[in-house]
């Protein structure tokens, strides 16, 4: 009896450094990414006159900022049981894609669907940008 225990909480940690290991890549990823775009966009504000009120880059702060959420990247909890966000789901889809390979055809559609609808800017979150020449002022 002890001896299974022990191995989930092994399997568990192993599990948990293997999830936390891909948070801290996407995060990297997601940083190296913005570096360059943050102040591409900073610059087309600069241009565009648009320096009291950066449309295009408090965009990428938006963006920037549901990414960070949706990696959620210390998101365990205490008790060593990870945090029900959408990047363990897919953890949870990838650990069933390399236990049960038969199924790889229609988990590769699934992280596909979801990576395509996350990916999408959907501006549901998140006020649309003041347009050009819009005060705020009515």
């Amino acid at each position: 009896m002890a001896a299974d225990s022990n191995r989930g909480s092994r399997w568990r940690l192993v599990r948990d450094v293997v999830v936390f290991q891909v948070k801290l890549g996407a995060e990297a990823l997601l940083d190296i990414t913005l570096i360059p775009v943050s102040l591409v966009a900073a610059g087309l504000d600069l241009l565009l006159g648009n320096w009291r009120q950066p449309r295009w880059f408090h965009a990428v702060l938006r963006f920037g900022e549901r990414c960070e959420r949706r990696i959620d990247l210390w998101g365990v909890k205490a008790d060593g049981n990870a945090a029900d966000l959408e990047i363990n789901a897919v953890m949870r889809s990838i650990e069933t894609l390399v236990r049960q390979p038969g199924s790889g055809p229609q988990k590769v559609r699934e992280l596909r669907r979801w990576a395509a609808m996350k990916l999408a800017p959907s501006g549901d979150d998140a006020p649309k940008p003041p347009k050009p020449g819009d005060d705020g002022a009515s």
